[in-house]
């Protein structure tokens, strides 16, 4: 397992990971947040700035920490099909097949991306939480 060619320069952690924050900015939602990153910055917000300033409340750490938390909310966003495990999909999977065999980091996907297919490519992703399979992928996946 590798990451594709063009999530690499994507997670590329230089200038605060600076070609992922704008590749975000241009996508429409539903996204899927590096969620890492996310918590990164709202960790250093939070402890990086004090809440209160000569005794009054530090609203530029509030508008910070407002700014992650509405990131999220929009990456999560959308008005015609909410993402519920709940809800029956078949009817928009049949939709949206072809869409969700197109590969996530593809420019083609950017443009055919839905709710439908982004909840049917979370629906197949395997979680794997043994640690030693996790370390061998990784040590796989060093040069």
């Amino acid at each position: 397992m590798a990451f594709l060619p063009a999530t690499e320069p994507a997670l590329d952690p230089s200038w605060n990971h600076r070609v992922y924050r704008l590749a975000l900015t241009k996508l429409s939602p539903p996204v899927i947040p590096f969620m890492p990153l996310l918590l990164k910055d709202m960790t250093f917000i939070h402890e990086g700035n004090h809440t209160l300033v000569e005794n009054l409340i530090n609203f530029e750490k509030m508008r910070m920490m407002a700014r992650a938390v509405r990131m999220l909310h929009h990456c999560r966003s959308h008005s015609n099909v909410p993402l519920s495990p709940l809800r029956s999909r078949v009817s928009h999977l049949h939709e949206d097949i072809q869409a969700a065999r197109v590969s996530t980091c593809s420019e083609q996907s950017l443009s055919t991306r839905s709710p439908a297919s982004t909840w049917a490519y979370v629906q197949q992703l395997k979680v794997i939480d043994n640690q030693r399979e996790l370390s061998r992928l990784s040590r796989e996946l060093e040069p």
